[in-house]
């Protein structure tokens, strides 16, 4: 009787904690300007914690073959100083991605690789309406970069390889959000 009674309240437990649970996604405005698309999904583990997924490609291939093209993952968690999805936060994540970058002001090189670290920011969530927030996040970190360098004016002469870790800015977002 008492097993059963203690697995009733656990799963009780359980349906309450997760009925309690907030979603979001979110797209990043600055990526989509420079045509990366990109979305973001997470989730609240708590009142002052939530994990983050963003994702974002860009496929594209522009005139006189200027690129930016990309695939990049970030998945972290944020401490929320008031509320999950309001106000102020720290974040940290990973970061992994691969790309393809070149003949981009006026540069005469393309650079063909992958990343991959860690990172720290600070943002906040301004809520705009019932569902709706809008958020800005800053973040820089420490990135493991391994990329070929070609010669842009035939894109097709490597010229050097170089790998090594690099402190970079990993982060700069104006998100529009939509909280479930």
């Amino acid at each position: 009787m008492w097993k059963k009674l203690f697995l009733c309240a656990g799963l009780l437990a359980f349906c309450l904690a997760a009925s309690a649970q907030s979603y979001s996604l979110r797209t990043n405005v600055i990526g989509l300007a420079t045509t990366n698309l990109n979305i973001e999904g997470s989730m609240t583990l708590s009142r002052k914690w939530s994990l983050h997924l963003p994702l974002q490609y860009n496929p594209f291939k522009f005139g006189h073959n200027r690129q930016f093209r990309n695939f990049y993952a970030a998945p972290g968690a944020r401490y929320w100083l008031l509320e999950s999805y309001m106000g102020g936060f720290i974040g940290m994540y990973g970061t992994a991605g691969t790309y393809s970058v070149g003949n981009l002001f006026g540069n005469k090189y393309r650079y063909e690789g992958e990343g991959y670290g860690v990172g720290v920011s600070v943002g906040k969530a301004y809520q705009v309406g019932r569902r709706w927030n809008l958020e800005w996040e800053v973040g820089a970190g420490a990135v493991w970069l391994a990329y070929d360098k070609y010669l842009c004016r035939r894109c097709g002469d490597l010229v050097g390889r170089n790998y090594g870790w690099h402190f970079l800015p990993t982060r700069a977002a104006f998100n529009v959000v939509y909280l479930f």
